[in-house]
């Protein structure tokens, strides 16, 4: 009998820490696909907008108790309570979930000097569409004011002033009449994305990736040798926070099917409500370098879809870390193309991708190649978006990167297409 009251004890204590993990694995997968809104950001007022869940109430009731504190700081990174004068601010937000779960979210917001009224009088606008539309370029003349409402009713739609605007007006407030036209690398959201990365850095929230480290054979048995190091960046499919997904594809996905390299290869992850940050992926190379024995000659970068974007955008922010860059179904501005002219590239692309064109890919190539360049390109005739499976399968792919040495003339191996 005493036996038998202790199991059925022992049974419910064990359902019950049973609920608590269920529950806790619940909040935790709920808490990271939460937004935090405002009722507008871009205001006119000193009293800064509120803000809510977009969830509402269904996020206090399920996930109750949730606590949030919103700290704000003005442009020079100072803590304020209250909007003294126009320009950008920052909102960190700060939210607290049952089970002592806490997340963080980062948004911007504008104060004008005075209250527009974006829904009143006509917004006329001069646009220009892609090749490619089927649009006659009369018509978008023609029909200026029509686009002109369309874009009016999106900064604001339903009395909400779009987060969109509020990054677009801080960005352009903070650009002098001097500065040369904005490439990605320069343009508003790049600003935005600078202005965080450095308050986060001195709030000590600054974002930083778990990434798998894949050490080659022999690294422990010699440890004064220095080591090639490769940075795979995956793509928006594999963000969150569980590196199992990295695992799954790519370069990260080759070495888990048996590849072996003979270097060290980091495959970072991107938080789901983020996007890659080539100042924090810049820093996270620091960080491997100062841990592995890595050989700052021989530092390679490649990505694929969003991960290859950032591999055009990382080498155009800092050329003079890499030795090669292996881009993989993404896209680049080739207006800023001369900054990446000196670094071996090969670009891979599928012929059927329909979500990065090829053009996008062709464009760029093309971008370099007139200021100078010699990068190289491979189309697979037959592949769609996920060309990088048969980029990674290119046995000549490995054998060209780990023979480029930063700041050497490209060593051209068997295989490589033809500039």
């Amino acid at each position: 009998m005493r036996s038998g009251i202790i199991g059925f004890v022992l049974g419910v204590v064990l359902v019950c820490l049973a609920l608590v993990v269920v529950q806790r694995l619940v909040i935790k997968a709920v808490a990271e696909d939460l937004t935090y809104r405002f009722d507008s950001y871009v205001f006119s007022d000193s009293q800064f907008p509120r803000g809510d869940f977009q969830q509402g109430r269904v996020v206090h009731r399920c996930l109750f108790p949730v606590q949030v504190t919103t700290t704000f700081y003005d442009a020079q990174y100072h803590e304020v309570t209250q909007a003294d004068k126009p320009g950008r601010y920052g909102a960190v937000v700060r939210i607290g979930l049952n089970g002592g779960i806490v997340e963080h979210r980062f948004i911007t917001l504008y104060r004008t000097p005075v209250k527009v009224f974006w829904a009143d009088g006509p917004m006329t606008v001069s646009a220009q569409l892609p090749p490619g539309t089927g649009i006659n370029p009369a018509v978008l003349s023609n029909q200026g004011p029509e686009i002109g409402e369309l874009i009016k009713n999106r900064f604001a739609g339903e009395g909400d002033v779009s987060s969109d605007l509020a990054i677009l007006l801080a960005g352009l407030n903070e650009t002098s009449p001097d500065d040369p036209p904005a490439v990605d690398r320069t343009n508003v959201i790049a600003r935005d994305a600078d202005w965080w990365f450095g308050l986060r850095q001195r709030l000590g929230l600054a974002q930083t990736y778990p990434y798998l480290a894949d050490l080659p054979q022999g690294y422990a048995a010699d440890p004064g040798k220095r080591w090639p190091l490769i940075l795979f960046l995956h793509s928006g499919m594999e963000k969150g926070k569980d590196l199992r997904l990295v695992r799954e594809i790519g370069l990260a996905g080759i070495i888990a099917q048996g590849k072996q390299l003979p270097a060290i290869v980091i495959s970072p992850q991107c938080p789901w409500y983020e996007e890659w940050s080539a100042q924090a992926l810049s820093q996270l190379l620091d960080d491997v370098s100062a841990k592995y024995r890595v050989d700052p000659d021989r530092v390679y970068l490649t990505g694929i879809s969003m991960g290859g974007d950032v591999t055009w955008g990382l080498a155009l922010a800092h050329p003079e870390r890499f030795a090669a860059v292996i881009p993989i179904a993404g896209e680049s501005d080739p207006a800023d193309a001369a900054r990446i002219k000196d670094i071996p590239i090969w670009a891979f692309e599928g012929q059927k991708d329909d979500v990065v064109p090829p053009s996008q890919t062709i464009q760029m190539v093309d971008a370099v190649r007139r200021v100078g360049g010699h990068p190289h390109l491979t189309l697979f005739p037959h592949a769609g978006h996920d060309s990088w499976d048969q980029a990674y399968a290119t046995d000549a792919l490995y054998t060209w990167l780990l023979a480029q040495k930063r700041g050497q003339p490209e060593v051209v191996t068997p295989g490589v297409p033809t500039p």
